[in-house]
């Protein structure tokens, strides 16, 4: 298991496209934080770093509790 820290949204989403370049086909992530922990941001990064569009990346959560 690995421990990042990171400051910023900025920093979190670099830390998401590091960890792209290591993730093999089949592997699975879990993401578990209370809001605000940087979840949607981690996301961003590793979809960015998988070549996909990482501005369609939107937080559930916001998404469920927005009126």
């Amino acid at each position: 298991m690995s421990e990042f820290v990171t400051h910023n949204e900025a920093e979190t989403e670099h830390v998401g496209r590091q960890l792209a370049c290591g993730l093999a086909a089949g592997d699975v992530i879990l993401l578990s934080g209370p809001l605000g922990a940087g979840k949607t941001a981690l996301t961003r990064g590793l979809a960015a770093g998988l070549g996909c569009d990482a501005t369609a990346v939107s937080s559930p959560t916001f998404t469920l509790i927005q009126e």
